[in-house]
């Protein structure tokens, strides 16, 4: 269903797309990422309203989702919540929950087998990875399987407070909470608890400052 409406708006834009008549064309397209977000909403767990920023997102175990208000998503925006493991015999029961103006800008990824929560106003800047689990351990006889064969493994839940700014081409690893108001600099990869009011960076990331006033 997805394929064809998407396909039935392309034939249907494509000839505003030709014609100098831009505003008439963005229009269009909000209209259409509006129809989409409606016909997408019922299909999540919980969704109180969702804005699209793009059509072309990838949704995956939807009915484990929960969406606040006003919620943004964007192009190729990637939402994983894995239930099974194609090659195993594991069963999960994950829960992703993005609470009222959470915003997930293009090029995101979250992959959840377990618990992720981002907090109200969280802003994630693009190319950001969020996963709450690891494919396969580090023994030997992990290794020596073929990486699909191994199994997925939980960390621990991933944690992220309110108003929390996540810069460019971060990554947050399992089991790991970011509290309140904190700042993730472009580029970090995220270890270990990040405390409210902090500022950090690097990777793995180190908090360089915290605002107590």
């Amino acid at each position: 269903m997805k394929k064809i409406i998407l396909a039935l708006f392309d034939v249907l834009t494509w000839p505003f797309a030709k014609l100098p008549l831009r505003s008439l064309n963005l229009k269009i397209e909000h209209l259409f990422r509006l129809i989409y977000a409606s016909y997408l909403k019922p299909q999540f767990k919980h969704c109180t309203r969702l804005i699209l920023g793009s059509t072309r997102l990838h949704l995956t175990g939807m009915q484990y989702m929960e969406l606040g208000e006003d919620v943004e998503l964007y192009f190729d925006a990637r939402l994983e919540c894995i239930d099974s493991f194609a090659n195993t015999d594991q069963r999960f029961t994950p829960r992703l929950i993005l609470h009222d103006k959470v915003v997930i800008a293009s090029l995101c990824r979250i992959g959840c087998i377990n618990h992720v929560e981002i907090g109200e106003w969280t802003t994630m800047g693009s190319k950001c990875y969020i996963t709450d689990h690891t494919h396969g351990g580090t023994t030997r006889e992990e290794l020596e399987k073929p990486p699909r064969m191994r199994e997925l493994v939980s960390r621990g839940p991933v944690i992220i407070g309110k108003h929390v700014h996540i810069g460019e081409g971060v990554s947050i690893m399992p089991g790991v909470t970011i509290g309140d108001y904190a700042l993730i600099g472009a580029g970090s990869v995220v270890t270990h608890d990040i405390p409210a009011y902090s500022i950090a960076v690097g990777s793995p990331a180190k908090v360089i400052k915290t605002v107590t006033e």
